[in-house]
């Protein structure tokens, strides 16, 4: 009996010290995650409003004086922040300050990966792009890896920036990205659990950070496209497929393993068209870049890409207008069932949807006006993406700018 009672007293003190130490543990990751999210709204609110004094800032935030104080001094030391001091007006008091985004801090680098080639963008900490570049695309990890590499450093010396001023790179890739930062599978290009951020991180000797290229395209929207005043919206693109980055309550919407976003599989019509995922019916399967040019193909049309696509539909070719009318009403109910589902203001649509939108949208909005609750229709919108080709390469610089505030100092290092 003895023992029982010394076994159940050890197991109450075990119970009390594992609760002590995840109280400690959620404590300490709670407070850095204030930390870094009052850091992304300093730097963002200096973003949307340059010249912005300090006061000014905690009232748009509801940062308090002394913490906003503490994360413009990180900021000011890492020198992406400049404060400017105005001119003594005579009056009591301390002069007001102004702050600024510093544009000659140092450079970020977006990637969008794909099979056919790869878009690589210079941009400032502000968003402002600098250069862009296309090299080709590759299926092997190694080809792509380098033609990343060299392409940044081609890039660099192209618009005459030194290599020690790239501050980070983000990458956006076809497929699903673990929170771990590796590449769990990518379909188009064939990768299975490739650690492709490692690889560009020794090779660049920078910190390199991976996305969905989908979810790289929604923050992009976000932070410099036309969302930047929306916390709820839902971004809708692909080429193979389609995929869906999801901006929920202020931030991307990753589900706990990463993967979360795979609207392209959307079941909408039983039985129906077979799907690169192996099951019918999916909503990529109608509406997806690549199957809009199978159907073509199928119905005897040679359209090489969505840009021959659009050609013929502005030429009137009966055949393609055909065929965007129905992708339209897929469209249409795919964005009906996205809506009810998550109520989101607006609806975003990206990539070759963009590209064709005005030929999907005369047959996509009648069926999502039939299909979505009328007290959702009427509080969101179907807008397209600000950003357009960029979209995904901009993702990449808003991911490596997001990392870059979570972890400061990383010029100064």
């Amino acid at each position: 009996m003895v023992v029982a009672m010394l076994c159940q007293l050890k197991f109450a003190a075990a119970h009390v010290l594992s609760y002590k130490a995840d109280a400690m543990l959620t404590k300490k990751i709670n407070s850095n995650t204030i930390r870094r999210i009052n850091a992304a709204r300093v730097f963002h609110g200096i973003h949307k409003q340059p010249g912005i004094s300090p006061r000014g800032l905690s009232k748009i935030t509801g940062i308090d004086l002394a913490t906003i104080s503490i994360i413009l001094t990180t900021l000011e030391q890492d020198g992406v922040v400049l404060r400017r001091t105005e001119a003594p007006t005579g009056r009591s008091g301390r002069p007001n300050s102004t702050l600024f985004i510093n544009e000659a801090s140092g450079v970020l680098a977006g990637v969008a990966v794909e099979v056919e080639e790869i878009h690589i963008v210079l941009s400032s900490f502000s968003g402002a792009r600098l250069g862009s570049l296309r090299v080709p695309g590759s299926l092997s990890q190694e080809a792509a890896a380098a033609a990343i590499k060299n392409g940044i450093l081609a890039l660099l010396r192209q618009v005459g920036i030194p290599r020690k001023r790239l501050a980070g790179v983000g990458v956006g890739v076809p497929g699903l990205v673990g929170l771990d930062g590796r590449i769990a599978l990518a379909p188009a290009l064939d990768w299975h659990d490739a650690d492709l951020a490692g690889v560009l991180t020794a090779g660049l000797g920078v910190a390199v950070h991976l996305e969905n290229d989908i979810k790289a395209a929604a923050i992009a929207e976000h932070i410099f496209g036309s969302c930047q005043h929306t916390a709820d919206f839902v971004y809708v693109s692909g080429r193979s497929g389609v995929g869906g980055g999801l901006y929920l309550g202020g931030a991307i919407y990753r589900g706990p393993h990463g993967l979360a976003g795979e609207v392209g599989h959307m079941k909408l019509v039983p039985h129906g068209r077979s799907c690169a995922c192996g099951a019918h019916g999916c909503f990529e399967a109608y509406v997806s870049e690549h199957a809009i040019l199978k159907c073509l193909a199928e119905a005897g049309e040679s359209a090489r890409d969505i840009p021959s696509v659009r050609a013929a539909a502005l030429e009137g070719n009966e055949v393609v207008l055909r065929t965007l009318e129905e992708a339209g009403r897929h469209l249409g109910l795919g964005l009906a069932n996205l809506a009810n589902l998550l109520a989101p203001s607006s609806i975003i649509l990206g990539g070759g949807m963009a590209a064709l939108a005005e030929f999907l949208l005369p047959a996509c909005r009648p069926e999502f006006e039939a299909n979505t609750l009328a007290e959702i229709r009427c509080a969101m919108t179907i807008a397209l993406s600000a950003l357009q080709e960029f979209a995904i390469p901009m993702g990449g610089i808003a991911i490596a700018l997001q990392h870059f505030l979570e972890e400061p100092g990383a010029i100064r290092a």
